[in-house]
């Protein structure tokens, strides 16, 4: 798998008469950015993350090089695709896989709306599909889509499965809304791939020939000068700093008395290290069950725990996310995790693991406090959990602690890494706080 996406080009390719093309986003697409967006803000803004600005000021120069640079930047980590759809050389639109991480990553698309129902953006789509599930090697890609939007619900025919209904999913123009889960899996690639099934589908199904978009029209922005570039890097260099100190960098301590004496998740402390290793050691049938107790007791070096712990100085913005401690009594039975934030640090994922000795309330009074150590402290809006089909035991924490199930997602990589179908609980905030809407109102650096 690539280190690096940032110089992806996909395409050409033909489609009655135009040339598809996806290369990386640059400052001089700017103009067309503008125009077409504030051209088709109608189409866009009931469906855009909600903001305190107006939709012009969401679309200056200084936000499109921002943008820019925070894309760039996530390509070369390796964790985003991001690209932009060029139609005979001219830009349309913006097609990414973000989020990617363990196999898995989210398809994200906008394209210009004279162009979105004459073919183009489905067969830029399918060429991205191809090179998620090729050359990035992954497993599985979702698509998380409004309940009311229509057209895109209409968009995702093409192999794809709706495994779930998130509640509360999104913040946007209308307030927070329910979110479809579309997923299409790797077991499901066709024959030639998803370029070649599109296409051989598109001119089966409209064999009129149609006449070329309306590619014309003035730009409503202007050249993007250097100290535009200069101001937009000096601001996302601040903006990154600025991370550096916010809540989502910590993991604070929280306490709470379960039905089963008292149960405490705290940041990890230098002395957990034989505490921690004797505790996954009895933990590794949850864990690891594939793994020999051999093999899997010599991992836990001190080595390996330094690496941990360096790994998750930065809480949840680290790579691994933030982890917390779960004692008993004083005793390290477990731990738990907030992980994988969305681009506007409202939505994460939790993982909890607890000695099999333990009582199963440790699990639900540990995963409770989590939940609101996420919702309380952190401002998060709606916080994941993904319980394997099979682990009915931790459905019944997950039930117990106050997620709601939401649906099952298949392929899902699992703890281990194994691909297997897993359930989808989650608990959502019903009101959002006066912080969460100041932090999405501010379009992050």
């Amino acid at each position: 798998m690539s280190s690096s996406y940032a110089s992806v080009v996909l395409g050409p390719v033909r489609l009655r008469g135009v040339t598809v093309r996806l290369r990386p986003p640059a400052f001089g697409d700017f103009a067309e950015w503008r125009r077409i967006r504030l051209r088709d803000r109608a189409c866009l803004e009931p469906f855009w993350f909600r903001s305190s600005l107006t939709w012009e000021q969401r679309h200056t120069a200084t936000r499109w090089v921002r943008e820019c640079l925070t894309t760039r930047a996530e390509a070369e980590a390796g964790r985003r695709v991001s690209t932009v759809l060029e139609i005979d050389g001219r830009f349309a639109g913006q097609i990414e896989l973000v989020g990617i991480d363990s196999g898995a990553a989210e398809l994200s698309v906008w394209v210009d709306a004279e162009v979105a129902r004459r073919g183009a953006s489905g067969l830029a789509g399918s060429m991205l599909l191809d090179f998620g599930f090729g050359t990035a090697g992954l497993e599985r890609i979702t698509a998380p889509i409004a309940v009311t939007n229509a057209g895109a619900r209409r968009a995702v025919r093409q192999r794809w499965t709706m495994e779930a209904v998130m509640a509360g999913y999104f913040d946007i123009g209308s307030g927070r809304v329910d979110h479809e889960l579309w997923s299409v899996t790797s077991d499901r690639i066709p024959a030639g791939g998803f370029a070649t099934d599109w296409l051989n589908g598109y001119l089966a199904n409209h064999p009129a020939v149609e006449g070329p978009a309306d590619t014309t029209g003035s730009s409503t922005g202007v050249a993007v000068s250097r100290y535009t570039i200069l101001r937009a890097r000096t601001r996302y260099c601040l903006g990154t700093l600025r991370h550096l100190a916010d809540p989502l960098c910590s993991a604070t301590a929280a306490t709470a008395r379960a039905q089963h004496g008292s149960v405490t998740i705290r940041p990890w402390r230098s002395g957990d290290f034989r505490r921690r290793r004797a505790a996954r050691i009895a933990a590794r049938p949850l864990l690891a069950p594939a793994t020999p107790p051999e093999d899997w007791a010599r991992l836990h070096t001190r080595r390996e725990w330094w690496r941990a712990r360096a790994a998750s100085r930065r809480g949840l913005r680290s790579k691994h996310g933030a982890v917390l401690v779960v004692e008993e009594s004083g005793r390290y039975v477990g731990e738990c995790r907030l992980f994988d934030q969305d681009m506007f640090d409202r939505n994460v994922r939790a993982a909890v693991w607890v000695s099999p000795q333990a009582a199963p309330e440790v699990a639900v009074g540990a995963l409770r406090l989590l939940i609101g150590h996420a919702t309380e402290r952190l401002g998060i809006w709606r916080v994941a959990l993904a319980v394997p089909s099979t682990d009915h035991a931790g459905a019944a924490v997950a039930l117990d602690a106050g997620l709601r199930h939401e649906g099952t997602m298949h392929r899902y990589p699992g703890v281990d890494g194994e691909l297997s179908d897993h359930e989808l609980w989650a608990f959502s905030t019903t009101h959002t706080t006066a912080a969460c809407a100041l932090g999405a109102g501010g379009e992050h650096s």
